[in-house]
């Protein structure tokens, strides 16, 4: 055999290895690498690591439209890293920029929404900032208690959490009578 067959046959061999290689493990996305990597660390309780992650998957994220998951799932587990750590004005913007993009994305009045609003409302009322909690907890009910009716899981949450928050801002009278709602319905 020549040289040059050999090298050919070698050309050949190490080629189709890249090609299965690139078939059989194709390279992990940016965004689901940064994304994985956080949520690792977050698992393992090494926040500052998981918030560079997750600010670079955010950052691949964006280029997703509003409606993508995956801006979604992002925008989401930083708030989420923030929030544990209780650093509640960092979670702020996050938390109101899934609530923004959800207002678009489903209208103003769907479930998810409501989900938002309530995370934000939790997220204020973590900094103290009760006048600023309380319209986003009892729009969250409110949507709620449309959508799935009174006696939902979700709604009553979301009352049991007005009811929290009109108690702790010395509203005891008017708490009473969510409180009176809250104990007339039986347990699930």
């Amino acid at each position: 055999m020549t040289k040059t067959k050999a090298l050919a046959i070698l050309v050949l061999v190490v080629g189709s290895l890249l090609y299965l290689k690139s078939v059989l493990y194709p390279p992990v996305p940016p965004w689901e690498k940064y994304h994985q990597a956080g949520v690792t660390a977050y698992r393992d309780k090494n926040y500052s690591e998981a918030e560079k992650q997750l600010k670079a998957a955010l950052t691949e994220a964006e280029q997703f439209s509003i409606d993508d998951w995956r801006l979604t799932q992002t925008l989401s587990n930083l708030a989420e890293v923030y929030r544990f750590q209780a650093k509640h004005s960092q979670a702020t913007p996050y938390f109101r920029r899934l609530l923004e993009n959800s207002e678009k994305t489903f209208g103003p009045d769907h479930s998810n929404v409501a989900a938002h609003l309530n995370n934000l409302a939790g997220n204020y009322r973590a900094q103290g900032k009760l006048a600023e909690a309380e319209p986003l907890y009892k729009r969250s009910q409110e949507i709620w208690e449309k959508s799935l009716g009174p006696d939902n899981q979700l709604t009553l949450f979301a009352l049991k959490n007005y009811v929290d928050l009109l108690n702790e801002m010395g509203r005891h009278d008017e708490a009473k009578s969510y409180t009176a709602r809250l104990q007339s319905i039986p347990e699930p």
